[in-house]
């Protein structure tokens, strides 16, 4: 199925503050499991099933958080934009030439 045409069936489906109320949600669950990981620290069981199921965890919580924010870039327009001048003020702060 189009990934652009099942974002926007959501958004008809269940409304535009549903999903609003929703990447709130996944963005706080994300949230979530960066703080356990970062708990976890150098506290990792004997065979490191703890650290790998909180990573896995935390993999399962972006693509949440990304189907979300492309489903806020249906509904408030594109951010090409404004990602590019982030990106632009990051290299300026990080000291970077443009081309490294």
């Amino acid at each position: 199925m189009n990934r652009q045409f099942l974002l926007q069936h959501a958004i008809t489906t269940y409304g535009v503050a549903p999903q609003e109320d929703m990447v709130i949600e996944e963005m706080s669950e994300l949230t979530k499991a960066i703080l356990k990981h970062r708990r976890l620290g150098d506290k990792v069981s004997e065979n490191g099933l703890e650290r790998v199921a909180c990573q896995s965890h935390i993999r399962e919580e972006i693509a949440d958080v990304q189907i979300m924010l492309d489903q806020m870039r249906i509904i408030y327009g594109d951010t090409s934009e404004n990602e590019l001048y982030k990106l632009e003020r990051l290299v300026e702060r990080l000291g970077l030439n443009e081309r490294d």
